[in-house]
């Protein structure tokens, strides 16, 4: 069974082959929004999906005097992922910094502390324009069988998430600082 990594590379190579360099780009952007991996970890999943069948590479002519190697996804790797996707995901372990920090912000000052909110509310503005930035891309909302379908639902949950946090941010600085 792939991890979820794993399952991550198989889900970009299920919208077409990708060369190394191409699923770091992809789980760069847009996969990173949810799933975060470094080159060595995706090169380790992709041998160990490799080894189990699940993805094939054929070796073409590089831009240098290397060759690349064009990952595709095989019908086994089809086949696992479309039977993972509509598993129940597993129980995880909730870590937010923010939200610890602000589990003891009794103990700061309200004004460092409405600072800090401040700073995470532009963070959260940022996102949301960067969100509504691609979502005005999409010309219609994506039908759920195109591929397309998978990456507006993200985005559609990603802004969701970061109006929610934006919202969260604002009240906090209206308790912490009333003269906002």
């Amino acid at each position: 069974m792939p991890s979820t990594l794993g399952f991550a590379i198989l889900a970009a190579l299920a919208k077409g082959a990708k060369t190394g360099y191409e699923l770091t780009a992809v789980m760069n952007r847009p996969v990173s929004y949810f799933w975060t991996a470094r080159h060595s970890q995706i090169h380790a999943d992709l041998q160990k999906l490799l080894t189990d069948g699940l993805v094939r590479f054929e070796a073409e002519h590089g831009p240098g005097p290397q060759g690349k190697k064009v990952y595709h996804l095989t019908s086994e790797g089809r086949a696992v992922l479309r039977e993972w996707v509509t598993e129940p995901p597993r129980a995880r372990t909730e870590r937010d910094e923010l939200v610890l920090k602000t589990f003891a912000s009794w103990l700061a000052d309200p004004a460092e502390m409405a600072e800090l909110f401040r700073v995470q509310l532009a963070l959260h503005e940022e996102r949301i324009a960067h969100y509504e930035h691609q979502q005005a891309s999409f010309e219609r909302t994506p039908d759920p069988g195109e591929p397309a379908f998978g990456n507006y639902a993200t985005l559609w949950c990603g802004l969701s998430y970061e109006r929610h946090r934006a919202a969260w941010c604002r009240w906090m600085i209206e308790r912490l600082d009333p003269a906002a």
